[in-house]
């Protein structure tokens, strides 16, 4: 401080320290006159429905008129949640692929607790049903029962992943862990982050079944030219069973729901549909039913690659999955969009 500027400082200190006992002596906040000055500052632009001023408010380090990040990406998302504009597939852009490497890139991070544990159940499978209930059923449908079973098991082995990845999975990230809404404020839009997780789901559906087609190789139940088919298949009713499980990860509030859905609709769906035993077994009246349930003809056609018995019905079969599942998928996405930002 030199001696040019002190009496100036004393000065002001003074005006200051007289304004204080001055409020104070009147009842009022000391600190009152100085908040309403820095109120009335520049910068602090102030709109109705806005009493705190956020709105165009100043960040400090930022070019003169920028608006707060945050605020920005806020007013964003209620112009996009307001305007009326595309929805379903049709809003879906190629930024969902991000949100799928996301998941993916998590996958390969944790490759040993996600790949091992879920092949437990199906090799299980073959070895219960193929080796062990086989050892008594001489002959199913012409062949012999692994033959006959292995088709059944890497398709409801495809359907168990995409379920489970878009249900406990999806809702995790979405409820718990708040990635919906992180990635929701980024271009990427509510379609996209469900389109990206319904194809992790079939993704997941692809590796697992791959996995089980190496040992079916192994043992001589699976002819590989077949192998690139088959996989493309579980792609895409795991995409359709995903696409069914965010659907329902969509509308439930808690993780316990989805026992409804497991034990009500996954589980039953494995017994009436062809993967363990013929439809013939079946009672006629429920026959029609099996049938109208996509995953019937994803077995179907999968145990028609593998023992060589494609059929004109299985252009039908192929049209039918593919059609059902573009309707879930477009459900999904709407259902989500609607949970994610109303």
């Amino acid at each position: 401080m030199t001696a040019a500027n002190a009496p100036g400082e004393r000065h002001g200190s003074a005006g200051r320290d007289g304004a204080g006992a001055r409020d104070q002596a009147a009842g009022r906040d000391p600190g009152a006159s100085r908040r309403g000055a820095l109120d009335e500052a520049p910068g602090r632009d102030e709109t109705p429905g806005d009493p705190r001023g956020l709105t165009g408010a100043h960040v400090a380090g930022t070019e003169t008129g920028a608006v707060d990040p945050a605020t920005a990406a806020c007013k964003r998302g209620r112009a996009e949640g307001g305007a009326r504009g595309p929805r379903g597939l049709a809003a879906a852009g190629g930024r969902f692929r991000h949100v799928w490497f996301r998941d993916a890139y998590v996958f390969v991070k944790l490759w040993k607790t996600n790949l091992f544990p879920p092949l437990i159940e199906p090799y299980l499978y073959l070895l219960a049903l193929g080796l062990g209930v086989g050892f008594y059923v001489n002959q199913m449908d012409g062949v012999d029962y692994l033959t006959f079973v292995a088709p059944g098991i890497i398709v409801t082995t495809s359907i168990m992943q995409a379920t489970f990845e878009c249900t406990y999975g999806s809702y995790f990230r979405m409820a718990f862990q708040s990635t919906f809404d992180a990635i929701i404020s980024t271009p990427v839009n509510p379609e996209e982050v469900s389109l990206g997780e319904i194809c992790w789901g079939a993704t997941r559906s692809v590796i697992n079944a791959a996995a089980l087609m190496v040992s079916l190789a192994i043992f001589g139940r699976l002819d590989l030219i077949w192998a690139p088919a088959i996989l493309a298949l579980q792609f895409l009713i795991g995409m359709q069973f995903g696409a069914i499980s965010l659907l329902i990860t969509s509308k439930v509030r808690q993780t316990e729901y989805f026992n409804f859905f497991l034990s009500g609709v996954i589980f039953p769906a494995q017994m009436l549909t062809g993967a363990f035993f013929p439809l013939s077994r079946i009672p006629e009246v429920l026959q029609p039913v099996a049938w109208a349930v996509p995953l019937t003809s994803a077995i179907d056609l999968t145990r028609g690659m593998m023992l060589d018995r494609l059929g004109m019905h299985s252009l039908l079969e192929l049209a039918y999955v593919a059609v059902t599942t573009l309707v879930f998928v477009e459900l999904a996405l709407r259902s989500m969009r609607r949970r994610l930002i109303g």
